[in-house]
């Protein structure tokens, strides 16, 4: 039997161009990548899937096999970055039980991820702007037992004494997030100010 690749499978690398590794994991993975490009600079509805395949070096046959339609692609991006946060943050709350190391873990988590996805986050404002549940829905469905989890803590070091109990325990969870994610969001805002921005905090 031929090991040829059907036509679908093979990427369209321009002459000259060592074609990229053809297995369907980093097939995906470059896909994702260049998806996440194409939809932080034009939004879902100026992004082209043909851009897209062009970007990852394969047929656009491929997006529609891995992702079924510009819907699902879109929906991986964000399931692919989300997911990474869920799965750090049930991480550190199973290794980590005392208050300071804990929301020190969590900053390092957020700030991280947010110097690491300067991409997601310009995709999160256009889908702010947009009106669009999609991000809304996976945050909910992955986010949100994580944020639960940890409110609860805080509740019970409220109790024990351990945490300002004047305070609610949303709002401090609230307040963490906008430090943390604001020089990010706002780094061009801050640099016109000549303040502190995102790559100081890196740093």
């Amino acid at each position: 039997m031929s090991s040829v690749r059907p036509p679908s499978e093979r990427p369209s690398a321009p002459p000259g161009d060592a074609p990229p590794k053809r297995n369907a994991t980093e097939t995906k993975k470059r896909l994702l990548d260049a998806a996440e490009a194409e939809f932080a600079a034009k939004g879902f509805a100026g992004a082209r899937l043909r851009d897209v395949a062009a970007a990852a070096l394969v047929q656009q046959a491929l997006i529609h096999h891995y992702f079924v339609d510009k819907e699902g692609l879109y929906r991986a991006v964000l399931e692919r970055a989300i997911a990474e946060t869920a799965e750090g943050s049930w991480d550190i709350l199973g290794r980590v039980s005392e208050i300071r190391p804990l929301l020190e873990a969590f900053v390092d988590l957020l700030l991280g991820f947010y110097a690491s996805h300067a991409n997601l986050l310009a995709i999160l404002r256009m889908e702010a702007a947009s009106g669009s549940s999609v991000a809304v829905d996976l945050m909910r469905d992955r986010i949100k037992p994580v944020f639960s989890a940890v409110e609860a803590l805080l509740l019970r070091w409220q109790r024990e004494g351990a945490v300002r109990a004047d305070l609610a325990a949303s709002d401090l969870l609230v307040a963490i997030l906008g430090l943390t994610l604001f020089p990010f969001q706002e780094a061009r805002l801050l640099s016109a100010l000549s303040v502190g921005t995102a790559s100081s905090i890196e740093e």
